[in-house]
């Protein structure tokens, strides 16, 4: 009879005194999404979709006129991986910048990213080969997708 009161005891305890844990996600990315577009003078040759859950990177029809769906790929997102693309948003205030570097005919390459948030989205484009350095830690981000 004691063991039964003592389990039904520590059943009430665990049941009432165990505190349900804190996601740790941070709110205010929580619903980040990124769409970045690689675009050259022959077109937009790669898309990116990175949000919280999933990251999809899809390739522009080839040369000969079929999809590049073998290189095509699509993964959860790492922690890590959204982690950093909330501190480039943040750090890079991308979300309210007013980037226009579109220079596909000099340097063949740009990237339009377009950043979406529950309330607002924003759309930068980068050089992809600059020679001053400046968001160099972003393109090196964005081609390691």
């Amino acid at each position: 009879m004691k063991k039964e009161i003592y389990l039904v005891l520590m059943s009430v305890f665990l049941l009432f005194g165990c505190k349900k844990s804190d996601d740790s996600t941070d709110r205010s990315a929580a619903g980040l999404k990124v769409e970045i577009k690689g675009i050259s003078g022959g077109g937009e040759f790669v898309n990116i979709s990175v949000d919280q859950d999933k990251t999809e990177v899809k390739y522009a029809v080839g040369t000969t006129g079929s999809p590049q769906t073998a290189k095509d790929k699509s993964y959860k997102t790492s922690a890590e991986t959204f982690r950093k693309l909330s501190s480039y948003v943040e750090a890079y205030n991308l979300m309210n910048a007013k980037i226009e570097e579109c220079a596909r005919c000099t340097d063949g390459t740009d990237y339009v990213i377009k950043v979406i948030s529950k309330e607002k989205e924003n759309t930068v484009t980068l050089a992809a080969h600059r020679n001053d350095g400046k968001y160099a830690d972003v393109l090196d981000f964005i081609s390691k997708l």
